[in-house]
């Protein structure tokens, strides 16, 4: 509970919702219990239940990028958004992307571009919109860390199906948003959206 706790969220209103404009750093669910720390590959292949990481293992990198969650994090019954907050729905997601004018474009408005960490060129990257995203990368089923510094990637709450969830993924090439559906043993970033109920 103290994690949950201690994480100050700051927030973006985008369209009709509210927003994180940062990605979530919590190591615990909602209800105190903590989520499994998986830093090892083999741990991280073999795990069937909710984990996250650091992106390599290092902790000095969750300030600036967040943790790396499983679906099976994002989808425990315990709760893995803070209280106020839940995470978003695919539909959620379309409905962010439609605002800021469809997924050709809007990763543009989305995309931090004054601190450097995207790599060069961010194309239309404008943050207009105040989101924020950076490049935080994402670790494979298989326990590799990869693409820091050139993609982000965003989990939903949607299944695809009985293996795989909704995502988006932004990169620093180009302004669009990718739509695809992803294994639920892949570690991306989670933002979470305020919860209206």
């Amino acid at each position: 509970m103290q994690e949950q706790i201690l994480n100050d969220y700051s927030s973006v209103v985008i369209g009709s919702d509210e927003w994180m404009n940062s990605n979530l750093q919590v190591t615990c669910y909602r209800n105190g219990d903590p989520i499994r720390q998986a830093n090892d590959f083999k741990e991280w292949r073999n795990t069937a239940e909710g984990a996250m990481c650091w992106y390599e293992g290092e902790e000095s990198n969750k300030p600036k990028y967040g943790c790396l969650y499983n679906w099976h994090a994002v989808n425990d019954p315990r709760g893995l958004a803070p209280e106020g907050w839940r995470i978003p729905e695919d539909k959620d997601w379309a409905r962010l992307v439609e605002a800021l004018g469809g997924d050709r474009t809007a990763g543009g408005a989305m995309k931090d571009r004054g601190t450097g960490l995207w790599k060069k060129p961010n194309n239309g990257a404008s943050n207009s919109s105040g989101f924020s995203a950076l490049p935080g990368g994402f670790r494979t089923l298989y326990g590799e860390y990869r693409h820091l510094g050139i993609y982000s990637y965003f989990w939903s709450s949607t299944s695809y199906n009985s293996h795989c969830a909704w995502i988006r993924i932004l990169g620093y090439f180009d302004p669009t948003v990718i739509h695809t559906g992803s294994s639920f043993e892949n570690g991306y970033s989670v933002r979470c959206i305020k919860d209206a109920g």
